[in-house]
């Protein structure tokens, strides 16, 4: 770091008017604390404080000159020289005011040394001078008649010229680093931008892809809050999807709304006008006058509002503030303007994921449904069983296998045709799922041949109650076909685990003999099922 030079006092400097003369040296104690708050690693507070004392310190000094010019009757022309030069540093002091905020305290510190020089020049021509004219004028001699040691009017545009120099140099310097500032906020939008792709691809949710980008955008960028909102309903309150960073509560607490009392809102123009707004000035567009309490409270100097579009129409409005005024030029703009339009795709390709997903989830569904029935096919029975035996092995309760199909089913078919056959073949797998526990499983195996899981069977007084309930879906008849009606019944083959089989494959085939076995007492049986093993 560039170390600022001290300034020492040198009885030269001296006027003669002892309170001007008590002035310029604070002022050279001023830049000298600047000086060592370099040396040791100065901090923004101390920079901040430095330029309050030297604003503070020069309107108090430039004053008591302007009253020193209107007592004494001083040259008209020198006169509006030095009056110029000190609205010129005046106006210097704020810009530096303005770039503290802004800049790294070194650069703050550099620019104390340019307004040290100037004001060094200024102590040792202008104001000599006008020391000088205020003592030959209190001797009640001319100015400039004091034994030739007055300066000429060419020697003062000389030294205003070279005033003039120094006003440009600093001028330049300011430039120079309002270009540095919009160069790296201008870095930081393009890194954010960069990163807010990341942000897109990689969010799992919708929620998480806008409280994402709305974070990076202020932890990355100039911007010290954003937020993204749009008409909940019919009432037009906005509702906030997301947000992030300092005074975003305010949003919260008077959101807008597509009323006229929030017209001139600039995220309801956004909306309506659907098209991008911004304001580097809030504090001064009097569009915004009923919200410059809050703006200025949390420093909302600069604002924009870009629309955000989804699947090609107006969804939402992405809103952007900055701690400063004159934050959006037209690179900053152009940026804003592809985050939103990233955020627009980042959404389509969220919806194309979620589509493509539920088309997924319906294939898989469909891939594993009988399309007659609805009843899971054999590949979700499979699946299931699986699942239930798993389930069966860890608990060590009781699980139940039963293949049934239906009595004179074919004789409906042959009455009534196929289609009648299919009607009755969906009313009773409706009977069958709606009759069995919430705990059991029911799907169809094709034709007329159906499986039902039954889990966690306990006692043997569990599953007869269970296959009563499942009886039910044949005690009445069927609508067919053209009013007419048709009864079936049903046989079925119990296997259990793992009394009678412990694979998916020995549960299916000892079910199958069991119900055989039951067909072939069908006219003398007991019961309409028959349990694997049964030698009755």
């Amino acid at each position: 770091m560039r170390e600022l030079p001290e300034l020492l006092w040198d009885p030269s400097m001296t006027i003669g008017v002892a309170e001007l003369d008590a002035q310029h040296q604070n002022l050279f104690a001023l830049f000298n604390a600047a000086a060592h708050a370099q040396a040791a690693g100065a901090t923004r507070a101390e920079t901040d404080a430095l330029i309050d004392a030297l604003l503070g310190y020069t309107r108090e000094h430039f004053r008591d000159e302007a009253e020193w010019m209107r007592k004494w009757p001083l040259d008209a022309t020198r006169k509006a020289m030095h009056l110029a030069a000190h609205a010129r540093f005046e106006a210097f002091l704020r810009q530096a005011q303005d770039v503290a905020r802004e800049q790294p305290a070194e650069l703050v510190l550099d620019l104390l040394a340019y307004l040290a020089q100037w004001l060094l020049h200024h102590v040792a021509g202008v104001d000599a001078q006008l020391g000088r004219d205020v003592l030959a004028l209190a001797d009640g001699a001319r100015p400039d008649a004091a034994g030739g040691t007055g300066a000429t009017d060419a020697q003062l545009r000389l030294s205003d010229a070279l005033s003039r120099l120094t006003d440009d140099l600093v001028q330049r310097t300011f430039e120079l680093l309002r270009q540095r500032d919009r160069l790296d906020n201008l870095q930081r939008l393009y890194r954010a931008l960069l990163h807010s792709g990341d942000v897109l691809i990689q969010s799992r949710s919708e929620r998480e892809m806008l409280d994402s980008l709305c974070s990076r955008i202020v932890e990355q960028t100039p911007f010290h809050a954003a937020w993204i909102g749009r008409p909940r309903d019919a009432s037009g309150l906005f509702e906030v999807l997301a947000m992030f960073g300092d005074g975003t509560g305010q949003v919260d607490a008077a959101r807008p709304r597509l009323t006229p009392e929030y017209q001139s809102s600039m995220t309801v123009r956004a909306w309506t006008e659907q098209q991008l707004l911004y304001s580097n000035d809030t504090l001064a567009d009097p569009l915004l006058t009923h919200w410059h309490e809050g703006l200025s409270r949390h420093r909302w100097l600069s604002a924009l509002a870009v629309p955000v579009r989804r699947a090609g129409r107006l969804w939402a409005v992405l809103t952007l503030a900055a701690p400063r005024r004159q934050a959006f030029d037209e690179h900053t703009v152009e940026v804003c303007t592809r985050i939103a339009a990233m955020l627009g795709r980042g959404l389509d390709e969220f919806d194309l994921k979620a589509r493509i997903q539920s088309l997924q989830t319906t294939e898989a569904s469909l891939a594993r449904t009988d399309q007659l029935t609805g009843l899971p096919n054999r590949l979700a029975l499979d699946e299931h069983l699986q699942q239930a035996l798993h389930r069966a092995q860890r608990s060590g309760a009781a699980l139940a296998v039963g293949l049934l199909d239906l009595d004179d089913f074919k004789l409906v078919n042959d009455r009534f045709g196929h289609d009648a056959g299919d009607t009755l073949l969906r009313a009773f797998g409706e009977r069958a799922r709606r009759d069995l526990r919430a705990c059991d499983y029911f799907a169809r195996l094709g034709g007329d041949e159906f499986v039902a899981v039954f889990e966690d069977i306990g006692a043997p007084t569990r599953i007869d109650a269970a296959l009563t309930h499942l009886h039910r879906a044949v005690e009445h008849a069927f609508d067919v076909a053209d009013g007419q009606q048709a009864s079936v019944g049903m046989t079925m083959g119990l296997a259990r685990y793992p009394d009678d089989a412990t694979t998916i494959r020995d549960l299916l085939r000892a079910a199958d003999a069991a119900m055989y076995q039951a067909k072939l007492r069908k006219h003398d049986r007991a019961t309409w099922w028959r349990l694997a093993g049964d030698a009755s």
